[in-house]
């Protein structure tokens, strides 16, 4: 049973990570964070496309050196003995290594044996996270040896957690490809109709709703040299309005 202690820590924990909307950041909050709860050596969050490849920006490694890193992504991820249930769940779940698999296979594992063992990080757990049948992302924790295995209140706490974590990755990913198709949207537009940078600049300040005069102020420019660009730009794109222009941008 969690203390009222804990319950505090992680509801405070989850406000956090809701109030980010960046991927790169959400993982290596997550993985900052939760030492609070669980102590642990070495970590990783890992986001997957839908390919199943690691989208290695957006991921995150907590004590690995760079070599480790390198050896888990480019070797090692493919070893792991946790691959099967990649392939076989399909359900957002939570696991812990000793639970697994037989420690004697374990230890004869090449990956326990040139990744895990000289790493001294014998003991793992974590989330494998599923969304709409596909693995979307792993999350691992690592202890070494004289830390000891991850206890069944370590587990408890990550299944408290494992959902949260889970539409946080989704919600946030959904706001990065949304962000992603508008800047798209902004450049081609922008390559089409040949504007300046400047008036690139009023043109996104326009599709947020602002005004002439906060236009000014964002830009500290005047108000007629606003005015001139605003003139350009509609010229150049051939629109009377704003509507016409937000139009334009997301008809590309």
């Amino acid at each position: 049973m969690l203390k009222e202690m804990e319950w505090m820590t992680i509801n405070n924990i989850l406000l956090e990570l809701y109030a980010q909307n960046n991927l790169d950041q959400l993982s290596l909050k997550l993985m900052r964070v939760l030492r609070m709860l669980i102590p642990y050596t070495k970590g990783y969050l890992i986001l997957l496309n839908n390919q199943g490849k690691i989208q290695e920006p957006e991921s995150c490694f907590i004590g690995l050196t760079e070599k480790e890193k390198r050896e888990y992504i480019q070797e090692y991820y493919h070893k792991d003995y946790l691959q099967y249930l990649y392939d076989l769940s399909e359900e957002t779940r939570v696991y812990k290594d000793t639970d697994i698999i037989d420690e004697e296979r374990r230890c004869r594992t090449e990956f326990f044996r040139k990744f895990l063992q000289p790493a001294d990080i014998p003991y793992g757990c974590g989330i494998l996270i599923h969304h709409q049948g596909k693995l979307m992302a792993v999350f691992n924790l690592f202890r070494s040896s004289q830390l000891g295995d991850f206890s069944d209140k370590d587990l408890e706490i990550l299944n408290i957690l494992k959902n949260h974590i889970k539409n946080m990755i989704v919600q946030v990913t959904c706001l990065n490809q949304r962000d992603h198709l508008v800047e798209q949207c902004f450049q081609e537009t922008a390559e089409r109709y040949s504007l300046t940078e400047r008036e690139s600049e009023v043109m996104r300040l326009l599709s947020r709703g602002m005004s002439n005069h906060e236009i000014c102020d964002q830009l500290t420019v005047s108000l007629s040299t606003v005015k001139k660009h605003i003139y350009n730009l509609f010229n150049k794109t051939q629109v009377k309005s704003r509507t016409q222009l937000i139009n334009l941008l997301y008809q590309q």
